[in-house]
């Protein structure tokens, strides 16, 4: 419980910058260690000398490090700043290797988050202008003495579009699937864990602490909205695609979708749900992904029709994947049935009839696209791989352990549920009792000022 401050230089908040690790930083930061140390054990078996004498373990620590540094961080320039070293470790990752494809889609990432980049900047320079600061505790604190929020709400509306960039949110998103399909699979998965994932972090961060207070329109209009669109348009995206990569890449938008939409409830149980399929997606995405890698690996190729009966041969590797792909359309006893029931039922409950209901409509279109890759890849005849397929087929017990060893994570963490709950459900209250973060990082009594403003004293519940 609570929150550790650090302050650089000794300067005190808000004057100097600060470090702040509370409930939800630290729930990230630990799934993103777990996520980067599975991706690095495929790396070893997968990237060959040549990328490794290229400073590809080097990347990857400073990518971690950076997304470290976006998730503590307590200034909202130096999480612009955090998110640029992101951006700039992301694009040295995805190029790595330097083949034709990898240098296409990753030139389109770097340019469409560079355009966000600026967008997030601009409206930093538009909170400086209304506030003075740019401590995010000070800023709560500042925005709540506006007379007129009006225009608050609108350079939210920035920031949910430079964010929604940075966590692929529809219609922002049309960089990642092929980004995400070309690049290395280690990379890939990487950042299939906590490369959105910062940006969703940001956007639970911003609008629960400095954005509350237009949630009407903020929350249950425009990131609800969004949060549905994501959903339903990454599953079918999902659906129409033939390329393993691929496919798995639109569910992370998808899935997006479902961690915005617990922010949208803006309730305990929403923020609750959204924070545990945070936590599961930042494991099993990455699982997924390297299972595909070792599925590509074995055979050859991504492409789905041209892999049949890999069961026969690899039978763990395909029961591996079924496991994690059932966890991903919600069905127990993975955690991502836990996450998506308590979603449904702060959905129901906020009376988000239509929102929650498509929620639940996409959750088996998410199931038919699992189903379909088990289908077409791991099941059917014996002889549905090439001769050269299956000579190479045994090579998937090289790569195999890091994606099992996530899906184990992520049943763990469905079975035991009643733990996730607990630490989901007080970080969650955490984060709707705003004055506990701001009296953390400014001291006793600087969130005061927030009981005099009916909007934020109505957002913070017990």
């Amino acid at each position: 419980e609570g929150i550790i401050v650090y302050e650089l230089g000794g300067w005190p908040a808000p004057f100097g910058i600060v470090m702040a690790v509370d409930l939800l930083s630290a729930l990230l930061m630990l799934m993103g260690v777990v996520t980067a140390a599975a991706s690095l054990f495929f790396a070893f078996r997968s990237i060959g000398p040549l990328k490794e004498r290229y400073f590809f373990y080097s990347l990857i620590m400073f990518l971690v490090a950076s997304v470290n540094g976006a998730l503590m961080t307590g200034d909202i320039f130096n999480l612009y700043v955090f998110f640029e070293l992101i951006l700039i470790s992301s694009y040295l990752l995805f190029t790595h290797g330097g083949r034709a494809g990898q240098l296409k889609e990753s030139f389109k990432f770097l340019l469409i988050n560079s355009v966000s980049s600026a967008f997030l900047l601009l409206a930093i320079a538009g909170l400086y202008a209304l506030t003075g600061t740019l401590n995010m505790a000070d800023l709560a604190v500042k925005v709540a003495l506006l007379p007129d929020k009006r225009i608050v709400a609108a350079v939210g509306m920035v920031f949910v579009f430079a964010f929604g960039v940075k966590a692929a949110l529809v219609p922002l998103f049309f960089w990642l699937p092929r980004t995400y399909a070309e690049v290395s699979t280690a990379a890939a998965a990487l950042s299939a864990g906590v490369g959105t994932k910062v940006g969703v972090y940001a956007l639970y961060r911003m609008f629960t602490l400095i954005f509350v207070h237009h949630v009407d329109y903020t929350h249950k209009a425009v990131l609800m909205v969004l949060a549905v669109l994501t959903m339903v348009i990454g599953v079918l995206g999902a659906i129409a695609q033939m390329d393993f990569k691929r496919l798995l890449s639109f569910h992370i938008v998808s899935q997006i979708g479902y961690m915005i939409f617990g922010l949208a409830v803006m309730s305990v149980a929403g923020l609750a749900g959204g924070l545990m399929h945070i936590m599961f997606n930042m494991i099993i995405k990455p699982a997924l992904f390297l299972i595909a890698g070792a599925t590509e690996e074995a055979t050859g190729t991504t492409d789905l029709r041209k892999m049949s009966g890999v069961i026969h041969y690899a039978p763990a590797l395909a029961f591996t994947f079924l496991l994690g792909g059932l966890g991903l359309a919600g069905v127990p006893p993975m955690s991502g049935f836990i996450s998506k029931v308590t979603l449904f039922q702060a959905g129901f409950a906020g009376g988000h009839w239509w929102a929650t209901g498509a929620a639940v409509v996409v959750s088996f279109f998410t199931l038919f696209s699992m189903i379909k890759i088990f289908r077409l890849v791991y099941w059917g005849p014996k002889d549905g791989l090439t001769e050269g397929q299956r000579r190479t087929l045994p090579a998937w017990r090289r790569f195999a352990a890091p994606g099992a060893a996530l899906v184990a994570f992520g049943l763990l963490m469905g079975l035991g549920g009643a733990y996730l709950v607990d630490y989901a459900d007080a970080a969650a209250r955490w984060l709707m009792n705003p004055a506990l973060y701001i009296e953390g990082v400014l001291g006793p009594g600087a969130a005061d000022v927030l009981l005099l403003t009916e909007t934020v004293s109505e957002v913070m519940q017990p």
